[in-house]
């Protein structure tokens, strides 16, 4: 196998980009995780484009909070809004299962790190690094077109 300087992310990027849409409950996001075996994916708006990116860690921070309110996820308040009179006590929203009652765009991270197809090994790692990531997108023509994550880097590194 090649040096790994002479390795570029065009080589080793997944062409396969999982994506979650930011009005996901946080237990669907889960549940997607699980589904797909993945770790983290980039966040759509509801017009179709990149917001951010979400990830297990994402799910821990929120897990560190013991108690969440209700006015903490915006459409939760819209909701609760427009239904005059009612409370969340009579709704079972205040107690419920946070991971349903909050969204991924209130976890999610709004920075999407990238590189370019172009980019080498190296200076992949050393983003991961600098950045503490745990996956960077490929882009190409301001595109995202692919994914690299540390287990990508990983699997080349035990096989060269």
């Amino acid at each position: 196998m090649s040096a790994l300087s002479e390795i570029t992310a065009e080589q080793i990027m997944s062409y396969k980009l999982l994506t979650v849409c930011e009005t996901m409950s946080i237990q669907s996001l889960i549940d997607f995780f699980n589904k797909n075996g993945v770790s983290g994916a980039p966040v759509l708006s509801k017009e179709g484009s990149i917001i951010g990116v979400v990830s297990l860690s994402d799910i821990i921070n929120f897990d560190v909070n013991p108690k969440h309110s209700l006015t903490e996820n915006p459409m939760t308040q819209y909701y609760l809004n427009s239904l005059e009179g009612i409370s969340p006590d009579e709704l079972g929203l205040s107690e419920g299962n946070q991971h349903q009652n909050h969204l991924v765009g209130e976890i999610m991270t709004r920075e999407v790190i990238t590189t370019e197809l172009s980019s080498s090994i190296p200076q992949i790692a050393g983003l991961m690094h600098e950045r503490g990531i745990h996956r960077v997108f490929v882009s190409h023509k301001g595109e995202i077109c692919g994914v690299i994550s540390t287990l990508d880097i990983l699997k080349l590194v035990a096989d060269n």
